[in-house]
């Protein structure tokens, strides 16, 4: 009896209703941290249309997010990566890396 392959990698497109479209990539690093689920690469690229080059999303906060209100914080102060896509979608495709490939069928 042979085990079934894990899931390792996720890509997934998303359309935007102004035309553009979000692409999260998920990556396990299982062969370099030991469990599969214990750590999880993510990068986002936003383009304005099919038509546009991906561009990546920077992680890194607003420099000057510490003296910004929450308010403020939360329109203007997060990363690119965290403005362009919701916590849910973030979720459903880093859930996928670990369940069996059959889960996809």
């Amino acid at each position: 009896m042979s085990a079934e392959e894990l899931i390792t990698k996720v890509t997934q497109i998303i359309p935007r209703e102004d035309g553009s479209e979000v692409r999260i990539v998920a990556t396990s690093m299982s062969r370099i941290f030991g469990d599969i689920r214990d750590s999880i690469d993510i990068y986002v690229h936003r383009r304005e249309s099919s038509e546009h080059e991906w561009k990546l999303c920077s992680k890194d906060p607003h420099p000057d997010w510490r003296n910004m209100s929450v308010d403020e914080y939360t329109k203007r102060g997060r990363s690119e990566f965290l403005q362009t896509v919701k916590f849910g979608e973030l979720v459903r495709v880093t859930s996928l890396i670990g369940q069996p490939i059959s889960c996809l069928h």
